[in-house]
This record gives C-alpha cells, structure tokens and sequence, in this order.
C-alpha cells in the first residue's frame, strides 16, 4: 500500500470488512458506484470485503467479494487452508481477504515496476536464507522463487494447430492462410 501511494498516482488506497447489520451497495457497469455505511452498534458477523483505489486525476476502481468467494479462494490457493494446518487465512481471514482484494485492484491501477514486482512477489513463496547478501534480504523479491507452479494440462488441437500456422509470431496477427516456409 506505502508503494502505492508513493507512486504519486494513488491519492486514496483502502481495503474493508463489511458487516451483516452495515448498509452496503454496489453496483458494476459504465457508472459504478460503491456505497458502504457502518452499522452503529453491533454490527454482526463478517459478510463482504472490498478495496478501492482513486487516483489524483479522480479514476477509481474496486473489487467486491463475499465471505463464501473468500472461503473458496482460500480453499483453492492455500494449501495450509485447505488441509487444516496454521495459516493466517485460519488466524486473520478478514485481513487475508483485504489484503487479496487489494492485490486484485491494484492490478488496474496505474503501477510502477517496483510496485507490480512487490505485488506479485507477494503471491510466492520464499525462504529467508540468513548466507544470503543483505540486498536480497531487505527486498525478498530479489530471493529465490520457490512456490511450486502447477502447469494446467495442455491438448493442442487440429483447430489450435491450424491457428498457430496462420500466425505471424512476431506481429501476432493472424493471416487468412498459414504462412509460406
């Protein structure tokens, strides 16, 4: 979030916990609008998350998720979730499912390097390695990436062949016809 804001860009950057007796409303098309009231009082269980960005030129974007999206991308991308284990999702789930919003909004903000880096950075995994210069130790993102990638399944087809014939692999156009060798 700091390297966000230090972008310039960024004037506004925030993550929420909606509760079930809080006024909330969204809607999403050419006209968004995002509008969320805290109950006064008890404001019951943990039912949405959102997170927002604005910039000094007054664009904004968010993302909205329920408590049960939540679960299941917690289920979905973290193993020690999903077999039971410790794992900030059991510890702190609001604040996982902020901070994974966060990350998802920010993929439409106007970035750096240094901070599109740190964000995906954030989603690998690493060891700290006390031998290590201190430089790689101070910006893990410079560490060694040792998140395990599971590579989907892959069938290419007549269909896809013939698509990739038809295109160019410098310029990415496809050409009526496959290309002459």
């Amino acid at each position: 979030m700091q390297l966000a804001r230090r972008s310039g860009e960024i004037t506004m950057l925030q993550a929420q916990t909606v509760y079930e007796n809080d006024e909330f409303t969204y809607e999403l098309g050419l006209d968004p609008v995002l509008k969320h009231v805290p109950a006064k009082g008890d404001r019951g269980k943990a039912v949405a998350y959102y997170a927002f960005y604005k910039t000094k030129s007054g664009d904004y974007a968010f993302e909205v998720a329920y408590k049960p999206e939540m679960d299941k991308f917690a289920r979905t991308y973290s193993q020690a979730y999903s077999k039971g284990y410790s794992s900030p999702w059991k510890t702190n789930f609001d604040e996982m499912a902020k901070k994974t919003l966060l990350k998802r909004v920010l993929k439409y903000a106007p970035m750096s390097t240094e901070i599109a880096m740190q964000v995906q950075s954030d989603s690998t995994i690493k060891h700290y390695d006390p031998n290590a210069d201190q430089d790689t130790m101070k910006d893990l993102t410079l560490a060694h990436d040792e998140t395990e990638y599971i590579e989907a399944e892959y069938e290419e087809t007549p269909e896809q062949d013939d698509l990739d014939a038809r295109t160019d692999p410098v310029t990415g156009e496809v050409r009526d016809e496959p290309a002459a060798d």
